[in-house]
């Protein structure tokens, strides 16, 4: 399913005939299966008829699977509910299967049919209900008030080309957005994502509603996510997850600070029998980048109601790197701007430039992944429930060659002399657990109460390899263990009362709650001997290691915050037809001070077959406790030798001196609307406009450098700090953003198979509306000189126009007896960013505006049900080969540095006045992609099978 609204997911009981003998062989007979699929609850979209006739549900899909041959018949339900399927074997075992968009998919095993006569089932299904965005426990997503995707993980991970949760998500719900980094540092691995354009650390991530710790990384190389810290979803099994619920609408007031955006809950899979086997290999095209996955999960029963649900994986991605040609005007090895001296230097040495290649590609990762789910019933008034799950990651990465024509000074003749190219590594740990306990029966007008308490921590730690620190000549190390990391702990302690009043007007839903939070975070010190600081501005001083400068003793920090919360949440039911609903929230943080913020929504059945919906909210997001404490040192080559930059925490000296204001929350504005479309129950389709102001928008400022028109007084705090340039996190934008989503399903019995066709689009754009700079930097924003600002022009293009401007997603998929067949298409819109800044000592004029065209992949699924429990399937992820542009083409479509008119004029300026080619956009030879829409490996081909047992 592409962009659907309606989950299909847990089998739920039903009436069953007795058991016969078992099925002889043979050919098919007059034998039949028929019965009637009836609703627990009229939904109020139209799946259900109204009258005398209420609970019967119309065009439900029924799914009959004969377990010896795996042959399957497809009916679906008329006007009265009622359904046949003829032509059946004698015996058995059979499967029944029914789905309806509104409600739970309907699973029943051991059906035996009597020969030549007609065995009946009354079949009944319970609405589909969606956790986030309201607190009553009966609304569907189609009755919910905002817009809500539900992603059906259980089933999409059996055949889908992705089997990780960010590239799952990214192909189903176009507005979801997430690409693997290429050179970007720590965000190499791990996966930044954003929902409706918005930042990373603007979407708040909820696993079985309880929230979800964020990682300690702060995304400072990346295109997507720039100065952002968000919640790695990878870390969690896909095997393990039932479904995934994405509420497209700011939830502060509901939810606490993050959700601006919107909220994704990750609900975990809770059968206590079913189990599964899922092994997943595949390959480019090119014969790089193989990902291979084993993952298994098992249901097992506590007690009378409880379960236990167990999953486990291990997760392998290799290497990948694309062709190109590396230009030895703008990146020789041996001898700068002296081509027929280059050519005798690799001759004299017996080289080619096949032994310098860049791997330019997506870096190797690989996992190993626990989840636990339980929950036991401990009486009809308390239930005890806990959750939880650890991942550990290796990812190894790789970062410019260090050459002798460009980095002399970084060679060391003993060591590498003929250069090397530095792989930047990383380990990450991460768990989580949940313990709790619910209190109360549930039912109309009784009370119950959740006390939970979840601690979540993510550890990331970088080593080296194949580098060196030429500060140490031939005593340097090639390989560090530990160049440092960080790490960021924290725990939610959350009570939450609710109650349901079935006589308070036509229903009302009242529930409150408090929550205590406790962050803390730190920066680690690893050998010193890779550090860019260590004796920094004495003679001799320390260059740090090539690839990645190590956290020094002036970068070790660590600090605590927490934050207390109550809110109040009511959801009415004016009449049958008119539901309204408010929410109130007060947060108080230790750090900054408190917050009060609500939010309002209402929803009404104007017809049978349609409904309209809007909302209003404000909303918050705390600086998260990195962007307040993150520190860093780095060395860079300049023109009279090593140059150190820093990036300033708000506590640093340096910060307070220059006049940086402290950090602030992000407060937001949003306003949503739009219409539910039910004509006939095999179709729906829902349309919502949104726009989104956030004020003080928390960006990484500029790099303010000395000799750079800054004023007299901050160079000389720079030159007390024995750095040349400086960066921040600031309030420095206030932004608009509007859009536009639409999803459209259609399931239709075709033949003796099911037809389903999905359709989802976004439309998305944010503009700044204020740009918030202290008037001591202003002159700085105001120059002409576009090489140094207070604003940074490449993050403000990255928030502006770095996400696709639209994404569409279409698909078809049909299944018919053992066989299935799926083909979907994701279009990328365009994307446009500035380049990174040439170096402002050298170059007087900015970087490049790049373009991105559109661009649209195709995949390609088949299925084979090769036994009763095995499934196969063989597929195609960008099938076409579809690539983004390359680096030097969204160049040539975009705009030129200087305000020339054209790249070429350009280019012919810069050979005018330096002598060479232009280097511009930055690293184009050798770093030829950036992944802005999708990927850059182009197609891969890969084959799935699933063993289901315990059915």
């Amino acid at each position: 399913m592409l962009g659907t609204e309606l989950a299909l997911t847990a089998p739920l009981v039903a009436q069953t005939p007795s058991a016969p003998s078992a099925a002889p062989t043979g050919a098919f007979s007059g034998t039949n299966l028929s019965g009637q699929v009836v609703a627990a609850q009229a939904l109020t979209t139209g799946a259900a008829l109204s009258g005398t006739a209420a609970t019967v549900v119309y065009g439900a899909s029924v799914t009959v699977i004969y377990l010896a041959t795996g042959t399957t018949r497809t009916s679906a339900t008329d006007l009265t509910g009622r359904f046949v399927v003829t032509g059946l074997v004698p015996g058995g075992p059979y499967i029944v299967q029914v789905r309806q968009p509104g409600y739970r998919p309907q699973t029943i095993t051991n059906v035996f049919l009597k020969a030549d006569e007609s065995t009946a089932l009354t079949v009944t299904l319970n609405p589909e209900t969606v956790a986030v965005g309201t607190r009553r426990d009966d609304r569907t997503a189609l009755e919910s008030a905002v817009p809500v995707d539900v992603v059906d993980v259980a089933t999409l991970v059996r055949t889908a080309p992705q089997t990780d949760l960010t590239q799952l998500l990214h192909y189903t719900v176009p507005a979801f957005n997430s690409t693997r980094q290429l050179a970007a540092g720590g965000s190499d691995h791990v996966d930044p994502s954003s929902l409706r354009g918005l930042g990373s650390d603007q979407m708040l991530v909820l696993v079985n509603g309880k929230r979800r710790h964020t990682t300690a990384l702060v995304n400072l190389l990346s295109n997507r996510g720039l100065g952002s810290v968000g919640t790695d979803l990878n870390t969690l099994p896909s095997l393990g997850v039932e479904r995934i619920e994405v509420l497209r609408d700011g939830a502060a007031a509901q939810y606490g600070s993050d959700a601006i955006a919107g909220v994704m809950n990750i609900n975990l899979k809770n059968s206590d029998s079913e189990g599964s086997v899922l092994l997943n290999s595949g390959l480019t095209t090119e014969g790089d980048g193989l990902a291979t996955l084993l993952g298994i999960n098992k249901g097992f029963r506590l007690g009378q109601k409880g379960f236990l649900n167990v999953t486990a994986d291990a997760d392998y991605r290799g290497r990948t790197t694309r062709s190109y040609s590396r230009d030895p005007l703008v990146s020789p090895v041996f001898v700068a701007n002296n081509p027929a001296a280059e050519r005798a230097a690799l001759a004299a040495a017996g080289k080619t430039y096949d032994d310098f290649v860049q791997r330019n590609g997506e870096a190797e990762v690989r996992n190993l992944r626990g989840l636990v789910n339980a929950r036991v019933e401990i009486s009809d008034k308390l239930a005890l429930y806990g959750f939880g799950g650890y991942n550990f990651r290796r990812g190894q990465a790789s970062t410019l060659w260090v050459l002798p024509a460009t980095q002399a000074p970084n060679i060391v003749e003993s060591l590498f002399p003929l250069g090397y190219e530095p792989q930047v590594n990383t380990r990450i740990n991460d768990g989580a657990g949940t313990v709790g306990l619910v209190l109360g029966q549930p039912g109309p007008n009784r009370w119950t109460l959740d006390l939970s308490n979840t601690t979540g921590f993510n550890r990331m730690t970088y080593d080296l390899e194949n580098t060196l620190n030429a500060s140490l000549g031939a005593s340097s190390p090639t390989v560090f263990d530990n160049a440092g990391g960080f790490q960021f702990l924290q725990n939610v302690t959350n009570a939450t009362a609710n109650r349901f009043f079935d006589k308070v007007l036509a229903g009302t839903n009242v529930a409150i709650g408090a929550e205590f939070r406790a962050d803390r975070y730190e920066i680690l010190r690893g050998d010193e001997r890779t550090e860019a600081e260590y004796d920094l501005g004495k003679e001799g001083s320390q260059q740090g290691a090539q690839g990645f400068s190590g956290f020094g003793e002036a970068s070790v920090v660590a600090g605590n915050r927490t934050n207390v919360g109550a809110f109040l949440d009511v959801e009415a039911d004016i009449t049958k037809r008119w539901s309204v609903s408010g929410a109130l929230r007060y947060e108080n943080y230790s750090t900054f001070g408190s917050a009060f913020i609500y939010k309002v929504t209402t929803r009404v059945q104007a017809a049978k077959f349609l409904a309209l919906r809007g909302a209003f909210n404000t909303g918050f997001r705390a600086p998260s406790l990195q962007q307040v404490l993150y520190r860093q040192i780095t060395q860079r080559p300049g023109v009279t030798g090593v140059e150190f930059s820093g990036l300033f925490s708000n506590q640093d000296e340096l910060t307070r001196a220059a006049q940086v204001p402290t950090l602030t929350p992000e407060t937001s504005r949003s306003v949503s609307g739009g219409l539910v479309l039910t004509p006939t129950p095999a179709f729906s389709f829902t349309a919502d406009a949104y726009v989104i102001d956030i004020d003080d928008r928390i960006t990484l400022s500029g790099l303010l450098r000395t000799g750079s028109g800054i004023s007299p007084e901050f160079a000389q705090v720079l030159a007390n700090n024995r750095v040349t340039q400086a960066q921040f996190f600031t309030n420095d934008l206030d932004t608009r953003t509007q859009g536009l989503d639409l999803v459209a399903n259609y399931r239709h019995a075709l033949g003796q198979g099911q037809l389903t066709l999905s359709a989802a689009a976004n439309f998305t754009s944010t503009r700044t509306r204020r740009q918030n700079i202290p008037a001591n930097f202003r002159s700085l924003q105001e120059d002409d000189n576009p090489t140094t600002n207070y604003i940074d022009p490449r993050q403000l293009s990255l928030i502006e126009t770095g996400n696709p401007a639209s994404k569409i997603l279409l698909g078809i998929n049909y299944t018919r007896g053992k066989l299935g067949v799926g083909l979907r298409n994701t279009y990328f819109g365009e994307v446009r960013y500035f380049d990174v800044a040439p170096d402002p000592t050298v170059y007087d004029f900015g970087g490049y505006l790049l373009v991105f065209r559109p661009r649209t992949v195709t995949d390609l699924m088949v299925s084979f049900q090769a036994t009763k429990g095995l499934g196969l399937t063989l597929g195609a992820q960008n099938l076409l080969n579809v690539r983004p542009n390359t680096l030097d083409e969204a160049a040539s479509n975009g705009v030129a540095p200087g305000g020339f008119a054209s790249r070429g004029a350009f280019e012919q300026f810069f050979q005018n006045r330096y002598g060479s080619p232009s280097p511009f956009p930055t690293n184009r030879d050798v770093y030829p992609y950036a992944p802005v829409q999708m990927g850059i490996n182009g197609a891969f081909v890969y084959l799935k099978a699933v063993y289901n047992f315990g059915l």
